[in-house]
């Protein structure tokens, strides 16, 4: 009897809860952590404000939105963070756009 366990096993387990229970959230392009590293949910689109989408999750995740401006490769752009732990599952959740498109969505 192998008494190892999978160790995606976890991760992938808190995925599916996640997303079943609640079907509302964001779409992500999810990893899982091959080495005991947290799951991770990405998403990436310059002209979406990211601010709400990452706190859809913290609603239900729980935890704090952490907020970045940062000059990549594209310009001036912004990201929003969650780092949790959800069922025994570390889970971190970003998401990242134009700092304009940020600042457009404040200002509104």
């Amino acid at each position: 009897m192998n008494n190892n366990p999978i160790p995606q096993l976890g991760a992938a387990t808190a995925l599916v809860q996640l997303l079943t229970e609640n079907p509302h959230l964001p779409l992500l392009d999810w990893t899982l952590p091959e080495d005991g590293g947290p799951l991770v949910g990405v998403i990436v689109n310059p002209s979406v404000d990211m601010r709400p989408v990452v706190g859809a999750y913290a609603e239900v995740l729980g935890g704090e939105v952490r907020e970045l401006e940062f000059v990549g490769s594209e310009g001036r752009m912004y990201s929003a963070s969650l780092y949790v732990t959800w069922r025994d599952a570390r889970i971190q959740v970003k998401g990242i756009c134009s700092a304009t498109t940020r600042a457009m969505a404040v200002a509104a």
